[in-house]
């Protein structure tokens, strides 16, 4: 019986996470609105086979909440739902001051050296679905194995809406405010 369980180590290795972490961004409380367009990469030098991304965690009044996911970047993807995969679909009461942890259907993997979009939206008609901050740097979070960069926010409670209040739908250089939870598997 011991065999079996030997004999499995390796089809289960690939569903390890060996550490998990946090990011915690910058809050300044600048702005509520309907979504935040982000990237976040794996970059590092270190013996890291991937990072797993398990959830992100949001604060504001929240409502029909969705979290998409795209290869690359968000860049030139913005208003292209096509481009986009959706990795989250629930609905969360108001939540002004505690983060919510959205934990997404499958975790969103990273290699060394790759990147990908993220798109955190609420449906909540109104200005008031999701917090985010005006852009202070263009990276907003880094640690020596993963990058949270600047986005863009988004002012439609449509996710992809090309129309918002006050003209544009979308306010570039803005910074996602909240956290990721994520995990890495050493090599």
């Amino acid at each position: 019986m011991t065999i079996d369980g030997v004999l499995q180590l390796d089809a289960v290795a690939d569903e390890l996470v060996h550490e998990n972490f946090t990011c915690d961004t910058r809050d300044h409380e600048d702005h509520t609105f309907c979504g935040i367009m982000f990237d976040l990469a794996c970059e590092t030098e270190r013996p890291v086979e991937y990072i797993e991304i398990s959830s992100v965690h949001v604060r504001g009044a929240l409502g029909p909440m969705t979290v998409w996911t795209t290869p690359g970047s968000f860049s030139g993807k913005h208003e292209t739902e096509e481009a986009w995969t959706k990795v989250y679909s629930e609905t969360h009461a108001r939540s002004h001051n505690e983060l919510v942890e959205l934990r997404l259907q499958s975790p969103l993997r990273l290699k060394p050296g790759e990147r990908l979009g993220l798109y955190v939206h609420s449906a909540l008609p109104g200005d008031e679905g999701i917090v985010y901050d005006n852009c202070r740097r263009s990276i907003s979070y880094h640690d020596p194995q993963f990058v949270v960069y600047s986005g863009m926010a988004h002012l439609s409670y449509r996710p992809f809406g090309t129309s918002g209040f006050w003209g544009r739908p979308w306010r570039p250089n803005r910074e996602f405010v909240g956290r990721v939870s994520y995990g890495a598997a050493s090599v």
